[in-house]
Protein backbone atom coordinates (compact mmCIF):
# COMPACT_ATOMS: atom_id res chain seq x y z
CA UNK A 1 0.00 0.00 0.00
CA UNK A 2 1.28 3.39 -0.81
CA UNK A 3 0.19 6.85 -0.90
CA UNK A 4 1.08 10.02 -2.39
CA UNK A 5 2.80 12.87 -0.75
CA UNK A 6 1.61 16.47 -0.22
CA UNK A 7 2.98 18.67 2.48
CA UNK A 8 1.34 18.32 5.02
CA UNK A 9 2.17 14.48 4.76
CA UNK A 10 5.88 15.44 4.47
CA UNK A 11 5.51 17.11 7.84
CA UNK A 12 3.80 14.22 9.43
CA UNK A 13 5.58 11.89 8.00
CA UNK A 14 9.30 13.37 8.19
CA UNK A 15 12.20 10.45 8.25
CA UNK A 16 13.04 11.18 11.76
CA UNK A 17 9.50 10.14 12.79
CA UNK A 18 9.47 7.09 10.46
CA UNK A 19 12.73 6.09 12.19
CA UNK A 20 11.09 5.40 15.38
CA UNK A 21 7.80 3.97 13.75
CA UNK A 22 5.46 5.99 15.78
CA UNK A 23 3.77 7.02 12.44
CA UNK A 24 0.32 4.57 11.56
CA UNK A 25 -2.52 4.70 9.06
CA UNK A 26 -6.22 4.01 9.88
CA UNK A 27 -8.79 2.69 6.72
CA UNK A 28 -11.96 2.37 7.41
CA UNK A 29 -12.46 0.10 4.63
CA UNK A 30 -15.07 -2.07 6.52
CA UNK A 31 -17.26 1.01 7.59
CA UNK A 32 -17.49 1.97 3.77
CA UNK A 33 -18.18 -2.02 2.96
CA UNK A 34 -20.79 -2.35 5.45
CA UNK A 35 -22.70 1.15 4.33
CA UNK A 36 -22.33 0.55 0.71
CA UNK A 37 -24.87 2.80 -0.83
CA UNK A 38 -25.09 5.04 2.16
CA UNK A 39 -21.65 5.57 2.33
CA UNK A 40 -22.06 9.20 0.97
CA UNK A 41 -24.75 9.82 3.06
CA UNK A 42 -22.58 8.79 6.41
CA UNK A 43 -19.10 9.51 5.35
CA UNK A 44 -19.00 13.24 6.69
CA UNK A 45 -20.21 11.79 10.16
CA UNK A 46 -17.53 8.74 10.43
CA UNK A 47 -14.85 11.64 9.57
CA UNK A 48 -15.96 13.95 12.33
CA UNK A 49 -16.25 11.56 14.89
CA UNK A 50 -12.87 10.08 13.92
CA UNK A 51 -11.29 13.45 14.09
CA UNK A 52 -13.06 14.16 17.07
CA UNK A 53 -11.83 10.47 19.03
CA UNK A 54 -8.10 11.46 17.86
CA UNK A 55 -7.87 15.09 19.25
CA UNK A 56 -9.41 13.49 22.72
CA UNK A 57 -6.80 10.95 22.47
CA UNK A 58 -3.76 12.77 21.08
CA UNK A 59 -0.83 14.35 22.82
CA UNK A 60 -0.64 18.19 22.57
CA UNK A 61 2.56 16.98 20.07
CA UNK A 62 0.94 14.31 18.01
CA UNK A 63 -1.37 15.04 14.92
CA UNK A 64 -3.26 13.31 12.04
CA UNK A 65 -4.06 13.84 8.54
CA UNK A 66 -6.71 13.04 6.35
CA UNK A 67 -5.52 10.98 2.99
CA UNK A 68 -8.86 10.22 1.53
CA UNK A 69 -12.32 9.35 2.88
CA UNK A 70 -11.23 5.76 4.51
CA UNK A 71 -7.89 7.23 5.51
CA UNK A 72 -6.04 8.54 8.11
CA UNK A 73 -2.66 9.24 9.05
CA UNK A 74 -1.50 9.79 12.71
CA UNK A 75 1.81 10.59 13.93
CA UNK A 76 2.59 10.24 17.27
CA UNK A 77 6.01 11.64 18.35
CA UNK A 78 5.37 11.81 22.26
CA UNK A 79 4.73 7.78 21.77
CA UNK A 80 6.48 4.52 20.86
CA UNK A 81 6.17 2.33 18.51
CA UNK A 82 3.67 0.05 20.55
CA UNK A 83 1.64 2.74 22.42
CA UNK A 84 0.99 4.73 18.57
CA UNK A 85 -0.23 1.74 17.41
CA UNK A 86 -2.27 0.59 20.44
CA UNK A 87 -4.11 3.84 20.13
CA UNK A 88 -4.62 3.47 16.53
CA UNK A 89 -6.42 -0.08 17.71
CA UNK A 90 -8.76 1.43 20.13
CA UNK A 91 -9.60 4.63 18.20
CA UNK A 92 -10.70 2.47 14.89
CA UNK A 93 -12.24 -0.24 17.45
CA UNK A 94 -14.38 2.24 19.28
CA UNK A 95 -15.25 4.04 15.94
CA UNK A 96 -16.33 0.40 14.12
CA UNK A 97 -18.87 0.00 17.09
CA UNK A 98 -20.13 3.10 17.07
CA UNK A 99 -21.08 2.97 13.75
CA UNK A 100 -21.72 -1.22 13.10
CA UNK A 101 -22.34 -2.22 16.72
CA UNK A 102 -19.94 -4.54 16.63
CA UNK A 103 -16.31 -4.97 15.47
CA UNK A 104 -14.23 -8.20 15.39
CA UNK A 105 -10.72 -7.19 15.65
CA UNK A 106 -9.06 -8.91 12.34
CA UNK A 107 -11.68 -6.26 10.30
CA UNK A 108 -9.48 -3.22 11.21
CA UNK A 109 -7.05 -1.68 9.30
CA UNK A 110 -3.97 -0.54 10.53
CA UNK A 111 -0.81 -0.17 8.77
CA UNK A 112 2.46 1.33 9.97
CA UNK A 113 4.56 4.13 7.82
CA UNK A 114 7.79 2.34 6.72
CA UNK A 115 9.25 4.68 4.75
CA UNK A 116 9.19 7.68 2.10
CA UNK A 117 9.71 6.78 -1.76
CA UNK A 118 10.24 9.55 -3.78
CA UNK A 119 6.65 11.39 -4.10
CA UNK A 120 5.23 7.99 -2.04
CA UNK A 121 4.52 7.02 1.12
CA UNK A 122 4.79 3.31 1.65
CA UNK A 123 3.04 1.16 4.62
CA UNK A 124 3.45 -2.46 5.78
CA UNK A 125 -0.21 -3.66 6.95
CA UNK A 126 -0.38 -5.38 10.32
CA UNK A 127 -2.04 -8.24 10.29
CA UNK A 128 -1.87 -12.25 11.51
CA UNK A 129 -0.08 -12.07 15.10
CA UNK A 130 1.06 -8.48 15.40
CA UNK A 131 -2.54 -7.58 14.93
CA UNK A 132 -3.16 -10.05 17.89
CA UNK A 133 -0.76 -8.79 20.08
CA UNK A 134 -1.91 -5.25 19.90
CA UNK A 135 -5.24 -6.18 20.15
CA UNK A 136 -4.29 -7.96 23.44
CA UNK A 137 -2.40 -4.68 24.84
CA UNK A 138 -5.50 -2.60 23.30
CA UNK A 139 -8.11 -5.04 25.45
CA UNK A 140 -9.53 -6.04 22.29
CA UNK A 141 -11.24 -9.51 21.75
CA UNK A 142 -9.17 -11.20 19.11
CA UNK A 143 -11.86 -14.24 18.25
CA UNK A 144 -12.22 -13.21 15.47
CA UNK A 145 -9.06 -12.33 13.67
CA UNK A 146 -9.46 -15.88 11.06
CA UNK A 147 -13.09 -15.01 10.01
CA UNK A 148 -14.08 -14.87 6.90
CA UNK A 149 -15.26 -11.18 7.49
CA UNK A 150 -11.74 -10.75 9.46
CA UNK A 151 -10.16 -11.61 6.20
CA UNK A 152 -12.53 -9.87 3.92
CA UNK A 153 -12.50 -6.24 5.72
CA UNK A 154 -16.30 -7.47 6.76
CA UNK A 155 -18.98 -9.13 5.05
CA UNK A 156 -22.37 -7.06 3.67
CA UNK A 157 -25.36 -7.61 5.44
CA UNK A 158 -26.92 -11.08 4.84
CA UNK A 159 -29.22 -11.52 1.79
CA UNK A 160 -32.78 -11.82 2.91
CA UNK A 161 -33.55 -14.04 -0.03
CA UNK A 162 -36.66 -16.70 0.23
CA UNK A 163 -36.03 -19.10 2.59
CA UNK A 164 -33.78 -17.10 4.59
CA UNK A 165 -35.57 -16.76 7.64
CA UNK A 166 -39.43 -18.03 8.73
CA UNK A 167 -41.26 -16.24 10.46
CA UNK A 168 -44.56 -16.79 12.60
CA UNK A 169 -47.45 -15.05 14.29
CA UNK A 170 -47.38 -15.32 18.29
CA UNK A 171 -51.40 -14.55 19.38
CA UNK A 172 -51.57 -11.69 21.95
CA UNK A 173 -54.58 -12.02 24.13
CA UNK A 174 -56.44 -8.56 25.86
CA UNK A 175 -56.85 -9.74 28.87
CA UNK A 176 -59.27 -6.64 29.97
CA UNK A 177 -61.54 -7.46 26.82
CA UNK A 178 -60.79 -10.96 26.56
CA UNK A 179 -59.98 -11.50 23.24
CA UNK A 180 -56.91 -12.10 21.12
CA UNK A 181 -56.56 -8.62 19.23
CA UNK A 182 -52.66 -8.29 18.00
CA UNK A 183 -50.04 -10.91 16.81
CA UNK A 184 -46.30 -10.70 17.51
CA UNK A 185 -43.86 -11.47 15.01
CA UNK A 186 -40.58 -13.71 15.56
CA UNK A 187 -38.06 -15.13 13.17
CA UNK A 188 -38.24 -18.69 14.18
CA UNK A 189 -35.06 -19.72 11.65
CA UNK A 190 -32.52 -17.76 10.45
CA UNK A 191 -29.27 -18.20 8.76
CA UNK A 192 -26.58 -20.37 11.26
CA UNK A 193 -23.96 -17.98 12.20
CA UNK A 194 -20.23 -20.44 12.88
CA UNK A 195 -19.06 -19.31 16.34
CA UNK A 196 -16.06 -18.05 14.42
CA UNK A 197 -17.29 -15.90 12.32
CA UNK A 198 -18.34 -13.93 16.15
CA UNK A 199 -20.12 -10.82 16.96
CA UNK A 200 -19.70 -8.98 13.70
CA UNK A 201 -21.84 -11.76 11.85
CA UNK A 202 -24.12 -11.99 14.10
CA UNK A 203 -25.18 -8.37 14.35
CA UNK A 204 -25.42 -8.21 10.31
CA UNK A 205 -27.51 -11.35 10.70
CA UNK A 206 -29.73 -10.01 13.49
CA UNK A 207 -30.05 -7.18 11.30
CA UNK A 208 -31.38 -9.08 8.13
CA UNK A 209 -33.68 -10.94 10.38
CA UNK A 210 -34.93 -7.57 11.84
CA UNK A 211 -35.61 -6.09 8.25
CA UNK A 212 -36.99 -9.70 7.26
CA UNK A 213 -39.67 -9.28 10.35
CA UNK A 214 -40.68 -6.04 8.90
CA UNK A 215 -41.65 -6.58 5.69
CA UNK A 216 -43.28 -10.12 6.60
CA UNK A 217 -45.34 -8.36 8.69
CA UNK A 218 -46.24 -5.67 6.80
CA UNK A 219 -47.05 -7.91 3.81
CA UNK A 220 -49.57 -10.19 6.01
CA UNK A 221 -51.23 -6.75 7.28
CA UNK A 222 -51.54 -5.48 4.23
CA UNK A 223 -53.04 -9.02 2.92
CA UNK A 224 -55.64 -9.09 6.13
CA UNK A 225 -56.44 -5.38 5.72
CA UNK A 226 -57.89 -6.38 1.98
CA UNK A 227 -59.65 -9.03 3.53
CA UNK A 228 -61.37 -6.76 6.47
CA UNK A 229 -59.14 -8.16 9.10
CA UNK A 230 -58.13 -5.44 11.73
CA UNK A 231 -55.63 -6.27 14.41
CA UNK A 232 -52.34 -4.71 15.87
CA UNK A 233 -48.86 -6.59 15.03
CA UNK A 234 -46.13 -6.38 17.55
CA UNK A 235 -42.20 -6.45 15.49
CA UNK A 236 -39.38 -7.10 17.95
CA UNK A 237 -36.38 -4.97 16.89
CA UNK A 238 -33.22 -5.34 19.33
CA UNK A 239 -31.80 -2.46 21.17
CA UNK A 240 -28.46 -3.44 20.15
CA UNK A 241 -29.55 -3.40 16.31
CA UNK A 242 -31.36 -0.31 16.34
CA UNK A 243 -28.65 1.00 17.52
CA UNK A 244 -25.99 0.44 15.18
CA UNK A 245 -25.89 3.62 12.55
CA UNK A 246 -26.31 0.91 10.11
CA UNK A 247 -28.90 -0.75 11.61
CA UNK A 248 -30.83 2.81 12.25
CA UNK A 249 -30.29 3.28 8.33
CA UNK A 250 -31.58 -0.25 7.16
CA UNK A 251 -34.38 0.17 9.55
CA UNK A 252 -35.66 3.33 8.41
CA UNK A 253 -35.02 2.72 5.21
CA UNK A 254 -37.30 -0.21 5.26
CA UNK A 255 -40.06 1.76 7.09
CA UNK A 256 -40.10 4.42 4.34
CA UNK A 257 -41.16 1.66 2.11
CA UNK A 258 -44.10 0.80 3.81
CA UNK A 259 -47.25 1.65 2.80
CA UNK A 260 -48.80 4.60 4.98
CA UNK A 261 -52.05 2.79 5.69
CA UNK A 262 -49.95 0.12 7.70
CA UNK A 263 -48.39 2.31 10.01
CA UNK A 264 -51.82 2.38 12.21
CA UNK A 265 -51.53 -1.26 13.04
CA UNK A 266 -47.66 -1.84 13.64
CA UNK A 267 -46.03 -1.51 16.78
CA UNK A 268 -42.34 -1.54 17.03
CA UNK A 269 -41.38 -3.25 20.35
CA UNK A 270 -37.70 -2.49 21.27
CA UNK A 271 -36.25 -5.27 22.75
CA UNK A 272 -33.63 -7.07 25.51
CA UNK A 273 -33.00 -3.26 26.35
CA UNK A 274 -30.12 -3.07 28.56
CA UNK A 275 -29.94 -1.50 32.44
CA UNK A 276 -29.46 1.88 32.81
CA UNK A 277 -29.85 2.65 29.25
CA UNK A 278 -29.95 6.94 29.28
CA UNK A 279 -33.11 8.56 28.48
CA UNK A 280 -31.98 10.91 25.96
CA UNK A 281 -30.94 7.67 23.82
CA UNK A 282 -33.73 5.91 23.63
CA UNK A 283 -35.88 9.11 23.55
CA UNK A 284 -33.67 9.07 20.53
CA UNK A 285 -34.49 5.67 19.66
CA UNK A 286 -37.90 6.08 19.72
CA UNK A 287 -38.08 9.11 17.68
CA UNK A 288 -36.48 7.19 14.92
CA UNK A 289 -39.18 4.51 14.95
CA UNK A 290 -42.71 6.28 15.76
CA UNK A 291 -43.12 7.64 12.56
CA UNK A 292 -43.92 4.69 11.13
CA UNK A 293 -46.17 2.81 13.79
CA UNK A 294 -48.93 3.68 15.96
CA UNK A 295 -46.95 2.95 19.23
CA UNK A 296 -43.20 2.27 20.42
CA UNK A 297 -42.93 -0.48 23.01
CA UNK A 298 -40.17 -1.38 25.00
CA UNK A 299 -39.40 -4.76 26.35
CA UNK A 300 -37.42 -4.16 29.61
CA UNK A 301 -34.89 -6.22 31.87
CA UNK A 302 -36.14 -7.30 35.36
CA UNK A 303 -36.03 -5.73 38.52
CA UNK A 304 -36.01 -2.25 37.34
CA UNK A 305 -36.39 0.57 40.61
CA UNK A 306 -38.06 3.50 38.36
CA UNK A 307 -40.27 2.83 35.41
CA UNK A 308 -41.10 6.68 34.44
CA UNK A 309 -37.65 7.30 32.82
CA UNK A 310 -39.26 4.51 30.22
CA UNK A 311 -42.51 6.88 29.76
CA UNK A 312 -40.73 10.12 29.66
CA UNK A 313 -38.80 8.56 26.76
CA UNK A 314 -41.80 8.32 24.93
CA UNK A 315 -42.85 4.26 24.89
CA UNK A 316 -46.34 3.82 25.13
CA UNK A 317 -46.17 0.10 26.57
CA UNK A 318 -43.67 -1.59 28.37
CA UNK A 319 -43.42 -5.05 29.39
CA UNK A 320 -41.49 -7.91 30.20
CA UNK A 321 -40.42 -11.73 29.15
CA UNK A 322 -40.55 -13.94 31.04
CA UNK A 323 -38.19 -16.64 30.03
CA UNK A 324 -35.60 -13.67 29.36
CA UNK A 325 -34.45 -12.84 32.54
CA UNK A 326 -33.51 -16.17 34.18
CA UNK A 327 -35.37 -15.52 37.58
CA UNK A 328 -37.40 -17.53 39.62
CA UNK A 329 -41.38 -17.74 38.80
CA UNK A 330 -41.82 -16.34 42.18
CA UNK A 331 -39.55 -13.37 41.61
CA UNK A 332 -41.51 -12.74 37.90
CA UNK A 333 -44.44 -12.55 39.91
CA UNK A 334 -43.29 -9.56 41.54
CA UNK A 335 -41.64 -8.05 39.07
CA UNK A 336 -44.90 -8.15 36.67
CA UNK A 337 -46.64 -6.71 39.90
CA UNK A 338 -43.97 -4.13 40.14
CA UNK A 339 -44.61 -3.65 36.67
CA UNK A 340 -47.92 -3.06 35.81
CA UNK A 341 -48.29 -1.50 38.98
CA UNK A 342 -46.12 1.35 37.39
CA UNK A 343 -47.78 1.31 33.97
CA UNK A 344 -51.19 2.27 35.39
CA UNK A 345 -49.87 4.60 37.13
CA UNK A 346 -47.73 6.36 34.10
CA UNK A 347 -50.68 5.75 31.55
CA UNK A 348 -49.07 3.59 29.82
CA UNK A 349 -50.01 -0.27 28.37
CA UNK A 350 -48.29 -3.16 30.18
CA UNK A 351 -47.47 -6.62 28.36
CA UNK A 352 -46.30 -9.93 29.25
CA UNK A 353 -44.57 -12.25 27.08
CA UNK A 354 -43.86 -16.14 27.51
CA UNK A 355 -46.25 -16.72 30.20
CA UNK A 356 -45.64 -20.88 29.88
CA UNK A 357 -48.44 -21.98 31.80
CA UNK A 358 -52.46 -20.95 32.47
CA UNK A 359 -51.44 -20.26 36.40
CA UNK A 360 -48.65 -17.67 34.53
CA UNK A 361 -51.79 -16.07 32.27
CA UNK A 362 -54.18 -15.94 35.05
CA UNK A 363 -51.30 -13.89 37.47
CA UNK A 364 -50.48 -11.69 34.79
CA UNK A 365 -54.19 -10.81 34.47
CA UNK A 366 -55.01 -10.60 38.00
CA UNK A 367 -51.84 -8.35 38.51
CA UNK A 368 -53.14 -6.30 35.80
CA UNK A 369 -51.07 -6.85 32.75
CA UNK A 370 -53.02 -5.50 29.64
CA UNK A 371 -51.39 -7.79 26.45
CA UNK A 372 -50.50 -11.69 27.88
CA UNK A 373 -48.73 -14.24 25.26
CA UNK A 374 -47.89 -18.04 25.71
CA UNK A 375 -48.57 -21.34 25.05
CA UNK A 376 -52.23 -20.82 26.86
CA UNK A 377 -53.34 -18.47 24.70
CA UNK A 378 -52.32 -19.96 21.55
CA UNK A 379 -49.35 -21.29 19.32
CA UNK A 380 -47.60 -19.56 16.98
CA UNK A 381 -49.11 -19.70 13.53
CA UNK A 382 -47.71 -19.30 9.87
CA UNK A 383 -50.76 -16.96 9.59
CA UNK A 384 -52.18 -14.32 11.98
CA UNK A 385 -55.68 -14.89 12.65
CA UNK A 386 -58.38 -12.26 12.63
CA UNK A 387 -59.39 -11.36 16.23
CA UNK A 388 -61.67 -13.62 18.20
CA UNK A 389 -62.46 -13.64 21.89
CA UNK A 390 -60.93 -15.71 24.24
CA UNK A 391 -62.76 -15.87 28.30
CA UNK A 392 -60.33 -16.75 30.77
CA UNK A 393 -62.23 -19.71 30.91
CA UNK A 394 -60.73 -20.84 27.25
CA UNK A 395 -57.88 -20.13 28.11
CA UNK A 396 -56.04 -23.90 27.62
CA UNK A 397 -53.76 -25.28 30.40
CA UNK A 398 -50.99 -26.03 27.77
CA UNK A 399 -47.63 -25.86 28.88
CA UNK A 400 -44.36 -24.74 27.11
CA UNK A 401 -43.17 -27.09 24.22
CA UNK A 402 -39.77 -27.16 22.61
CA UNK A 403 -41.33 -25.47 20.01
CA UNK A 404 -42.35 -22.33 21.93
CA UNK A 405 -39.86 -19.11 20.59
CA UNK A 406 -38.42 -18.12 23.94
Amino acid sequence: MSYAVNPDLRIAASTALLQRGCVNVIRLDTIKTEAGTRWSKIRDAVCAQMESLLRQRLAPSDFFVSLDDVTFLVSSPSADTDVSQVLCLRVAHELHINFLGACAIGSLRIARAVGLNGDVLEVAEIAGTELLRLGARAGISCMDLDSKAARNGGDSCPSRSAGSFRENFIPIWDAQREAVTAHRCVTLTTPSVHQRDGNASQARTELAATLSRIEHAARSLSKNLKEGNRFLVFVPITYDTLSSPIGRMEIVSTCRNLASNLRSYLVFEISDLPYGVPQSRLFELVGILRPFCRAVAGQLPARISSYGTYQSAGLQLIGLSLTANGAAATEMDSEVFKLCTAAKRLQVTSFVWDALTKGAVMRAREQGANFISGPPVGDPTEEPAPIKRLSLADVSCVSSTVNWPV
